[in-house]
């Protein structure tokens, strides 16, 4: 039997015997189709997992794929929720019946992170075969490179729809600001002859406060009218010459100096009429006229805000595009497919026995 501290010397000797002529090599930046070598001279151990020890399964690979991955990158799939993703992907979805019961039944993803390649990591993909050995190198490549691409889309769209936001904006703005601009004149013509001292939102306060005493002030004076009017009725009643004998009889029993006196009040009463009127004329004049200068200052403000809220989009949605078109032309590794090592997988065959 091997024992674990002989494995681990047999792994390093294998390791080395990989890589020794790869030493001190600068990575391939080319982006070139995957080129698949076969090294049948040298089979290598099946490993488990992250660890040096020995795979475990009930069913045991005859090849493996070794590659190397450029730091830094996305996080590869390497757990068993990655070999489902394996199984998901286009080139998965073609391995054979046996791999595929493999894939979820032994250990089939091993990742070093021993620099064999500097700012490089080691990946082992296990197969009962050489060509399903290749579909897996391929299908776990496929996860990361649609994440990769998932992202950069994601981003495109993004800039697409910014630039879509900045032509709107820019077709939007100049009415706006057109609009604004007549109407502040008319604005502050009114408040620097009414309001000169006050504040645009003090102003503001001021008026509709001023509207709230005109409200509570007619409806004092509707009140009042409303008394000044019944008593002019009812004085009018014995004003009048009377038709009716009975009304005729009633007139004549009234004091002495009676009439003279309802004639008196009945012109007191038309005064107060006429008063009461032309201060409920005053009140709603004072009343309409600060409402128009509310509605002005709301039109005005609302103008004014719709600008500046356009403006500062604008802004916000010309840098985000900047940033981000920056980002897609320097990608960070998340926005990238994983750059392999002279884009070329090794397989080799794998100890039949290692029990």
């Amino acid at each position: 039997m091997i024992k674990l501290k002989t494995i681990q010397i047999i792994i390093v000797l294998i390791l080395a015997c990989i890589s020794s002529p790869l030493r001190g090599a600068e990575p391939n930046e080319a982006k070139t189709e995957m080129k698949f070598e076969i090294d049948n001279k040298r089979p290598q151990l099946w490993l488990g997992g992250r660890s040096d020890k020995p795979g475990q399964g009930p069913i045991k690979p005859t090849h493996v794929a070794i590659l190397h991955i450029r730091r830094p990158h996305m996080d590869m799939p390497t757990s068993h929720e990655g070999v489902l993703q394996i199984l998901k992907t286009s080139a998965g979805e073609s391995l054979s019946q046996q791999q595929r019961k493999f894939l979820t039944a032994s250990d089939a993803i091993t990742w070093w992170g021993i620099e064999e390649i500097k700012n490089h990591d080691t990946v082992f993909l296990y197969a009962v075969s050489e060509e399903d050995a290749k579909k897996t190198v391929q299908a776990y490549l496929e996860i990361p490179t649609k994440q990769a691409n998932a992202a950069v889309q994601e981003f495109e769209k993004y800039v697409k729809d910014r630039k879509e936001e900045i032509i709107e904006i820019k077709k939007a703005l100049p009415e706006k600001q057109k609009q604004a601009d007549q109407m502040e004149p008319k604005y502050m013509g009114i408040k620097k002859t009414r309001y000169f001292s006050l504040s645009d939102d003090e102003a503001y306060e001021k008026a509709k406060e001023t509207m709230l005493e005109m409200d509570k002030m007619l409806d004092v004076i509707a009140i009042e009218l409303a008394g000044i009017r019944e008593k002019m009725s009812v004085i009018n009643e014995y004003r009048k010459t009377p038709q009716d004998p009975q009304a005729v009889q009633r007139r004549r029993q009234l004091p002495e100096g009676m009439l003279v006196k309802l004639e008196q009040m009945y012109i007191e009463q038309t005064i107060e009429l006429k008063s009461a009127e032309a201060r409920e004329k005053a009140a709603i004049k004072i009343r309409d006229r600060d409402k128009a200068f509310v509605d002005l200052f709301i039109q005005w403000a609302n103008l004014s805000g719709e600008v500046n809220n356009l403006k500062a989009n604008l802004e916000s949605a010309e840098e985000q595009v900047q940033e981000l078109e920056e980002r897609l032309t320097n990608p960070e590794p998340y926005m990238l497919p994983p750059e392999i090592y002279q884009n070329k997988v090794t397989i080799y065959r794998v100890f039949a026995d290692q029990s």
